[in-house]
């Protein structure tokens, strides 16, 4: 009798299963489609603001533009009903770069211009100073995640050290709906020091303070084992080129 009752609910809980899968699908599918279907809203917004001159407004609006851009085109027109160009990227990290342009924060340009080089964020970065070499490692750095985010790495100085604090995030494909996954590590290093690590387990990260004209004062990092356990979320890594974006 048990058999027969376990058999005879198991194709039941296939179908509620199944049913399961199909309902996140479409909430996924509904939830895409109204947010691509803001572009627009946020591009006009943002260029209202800034045309007000109210910068910090225009500058969430611009960066909702850029995230959901690059988040609609890579799922597709089939699924969200817009097509999003490489221009219209182009056009949407620009208007980010510019705006923080306005708010004084140049080194953040350069890092919204440098995401993809095209013959307007070119033309936008020449405009910018080059940042001169800074001996005061403090601020913030940051490498481009994906889809309008971005990888941090914060250096303060902490009982006659520098503190370094790592914060990775790996956008996956539906991310701007449920999140990034996410690592985080820090470590420490000597005043006088322009290099660190980190270490945990099988894990080894090397940290490298250096400079040139192009990206300025920035932080070369490297996963020495790419298949380490770092204890970081999956596909999370650390490894990349952090441009200063802030001071302290």
């Amino acid at each position: 009798m048990n058999k027969m009752i376990i058999s005879l609910l198991a194709p039941f809980a296939l179908i509620l299963n199944t049913a399961s899968h199909a309902a996140d699908y479409d909430y996924d599918e509904q939830n895409i489609k109204k947010g691509c279907a803001k572009l627009s809203q946020y591009r006009k917004l943002g260029q209202k603001f800034y045309d007000q001159k109210n910068y910090k407004k225009a500058l969430d609006q611009f960066q909702r533009q850029a995230s959901w851009s690059a988040f609609c085109q890579s799922v597709g027109e089939e699924d969200t009903g817009i097509r999003v160009s490489d221009n219209d990227i182009d056009i949407a990290n620009n208007n980010v770069g510019l705006t923080y342009s306005k708010l004084n924060q140049p080194l953040w340009s350069r890092a919204w211009f440098q995401i993809k080089p095209t013959k307007t964020s070119q033309f936008n970065l020449k405009k910018l100073v080059t940042p001169k070499p800074n001996n005061d490692l403090t601020g913030e750095y940051a490498s481009y995640a994906g889809f309008g985010e971005w990888n941090n790495i914060t250096i303060k100085k902490r009982d006659q050290k520098y503190l370094i604090q790592f914060t990775g995030l790996w956008m996956g494909a539906r991310s701007l709906l449920y999140g990034p996954n996410i690592g985080e590590f820090e470590t420490e290093m000597p005043l006088h020091a322009k290099k660190a690590s980190y270490r945990f387990e099988n894990c080894q990260i090397d940290i490298n303070f250096t400079y040139n004209s192009s990206l300025g004062n920035f932080i070369k990092v490297k996963e020495l084992n790419e298949q380490a356990d770092c204890g970081f979320g999956m596909n999370v890594s650390s490894t990349g080129y952090y441009q200063k974006v802030e001071p302290q």
